[in-house]
């Protein structure tokens, strides 16, 4: 067993067993966190593109409320993929969810 001290200074004691469990939700939200983090740099560099000139030239220079829509896209189609995901997954499987969200997301590449 091992000994840890919250933060008001009451010992607690913790096994290999709630260690483990520990670890693992440790582990959880550091996935979670980088995933946050790596939306907020898609979501960033769509912002370094706008001005660019491919990308007028690509969207036929669009007006304000098109380029609005465009870059709104993305979130709502991460939206829509969340909201989804928790379907698919009851019905078919997880295994099977991520391999239809990866097909997904090469032909949309």
């Amino acid at each position: 067993m091992k000994t840890f001290y919250n933060v008001y200074g009451k010992s607690i004691c913790v096994g290999i067993n709630h260690l483990h469990q520990l670890t693992q939700c440790l582990a959880i939200c550091a996935f979670a966190a980088i995933g946050g983090g790596l939306f907020g740099f898609d979501i960033s560099s769509m912002s370094g593109v706008l001005g660019t000139p491919a990308y007028k030239k690509y969207f036929n220079y669009p007006s304000g409320y098109r380029q609005g829509g465009i870059t709104a896209a993305m979130p709502a189609g991460s939206l829509f993929g969340a909201l989804c995901s928790s379907f698919l997954a009851d019905r078919l499987s997880r295994r099977t969810a991520i391999q239809i969200a990866a097909l997904v997301w090469i032909v949309g590449e």
